[in-house]
């Protein structure tokens, strides 16, 4: 696999207007945040030189986090961080990624927009401009795109973004980052519906966070062609109650620095202290008949595939 000093960024506007016929296609995981993308990520990387063996290259994080190294900057939808003209057009950078693998797959969930930016006084949540970038991104590869997307509960994720957000140095009370995120907005059938929708979507592989465990096999064997070693879970876990009350309070006595990570190994979840929740039961009800009649919906959409666990 690339270092990633040798991945170049491609130059703006090279885009081809017709999809090649030759014979290698590409999978994006498209995330979304805070659905197992991390444990899903690492296992792909982990069993990575097996993925070569078998004629697929893998790219995650670890290659589209660099400055200048993201997507949009190495396929000539926006210019490179620093600066500088881009030696190779898209194609010519796809085909040093690929390097004559059948099968390339991305991972990167930041592509499609992020739940966790609090300078802006309303975040994206529901990503409204999945559609748009991911036809931009199969125009730029002059290429069809399989995606994979993972959807959970809008009040679980919303809890689990939070912690990620205090472990990241960006505190705030929970009720103001909740009020950043409503929850009317964040509807899967819409999203899954507008990708379904977009030129230059191949495959859509869909599937609830809540089945991840039941279904990983799955998802694995449709984005790679085979299935791969799971790592331990519990990759980012969520903050306890108790380490959010602690980090709120050591901020407003004005402690700065990593107090979310510090308090988080003083009150771990997994030694018994219970996962902070921000949701009264009232709202969790809600969210949960939403998130169900979804995902119903989306189980009814044409040429979207929805995994669940087997009966077995």
């Amino acid at each position: 696999m690339p270092l990633p000093d040798q991945i170049i960024a491609a130059q703006p506007g090279d885009q081809i207007q017709h999809m090649p016929q030759d014979d290698f296609s590409i999978g994006f995981h498209i995330g979304a945040h805070k659905t197992a993308t991390s444990h899903l990520q690492r296992s792909l990387l982990m069993a990575s030189d097996d993925l070569i063996d078998a004629g697929v290259r893998y790219y995650g994080p670890e290659h589209f986090r660099l400055p200048g190294r993201t997507i949009s900057a190495l396929f000539g939808m926006r210019s490179r961080a620093g600066g500088g003209r881009s030696k190779r057009s898209p194609q010519d950078q796809l085909g040093l990624m690929r390097k004559g693998a059948s099968r390339l797959v991305f991972s990167e969930e930041n592509f499609i927009g992020t739940l966790a930016h609090p300078q802006r006084s309303d975040i994206e949540f529901g990503y409204p401009r999945a559609d748009m970038k991911i036809a931009q991104l199969s125009q730029a590869l002059g290429r069809p795109l399989d995606l994979f997307l993972s959807l959970r509960k809008p009040t679980a994720l919303i809890n689990s973004v939070y912690s990620q957000l205090l472990r990241g140095n960006k505190v705030m009370p929970f009720a103001e980052y909740k009020a950043m995120v409503p929850m009317a907005r964040g509807d899967w059938a819409d999203l899954v519906a507008r990708l379904r929708a977009t030129q230059g979507v191949g495959k859509l592989v869909v599937w609830a966070y809540e089945d991840y465990n039941g279904v990983f096999d799955d998802i694995c064997v449709a984005m790679v062609g085979q299935k791969v070693p799971s790592i331990e879970r519990n990759v980012n876990p969520r903050l306890s109650a108790q380490a959010v009350a602690q980090t709120l309070a050591r901020y407003d006595a004005g402690e700065r620095g990593d107090i979310a990570k510090d308090a988080g190994n003083a009150f771990p979840v997994d030694e018994g202290y219970d996962r902070f929740d921000g949701f009264s039961e009232s709202e969790h009800d809600f969210a949960d008949m939403t998130y169900r009649a979804q995902i119903a919906s989306i189980a009814n959409m044409a040429d979207v595939t929805l995994l669940k666990p087997s009966d077995d």
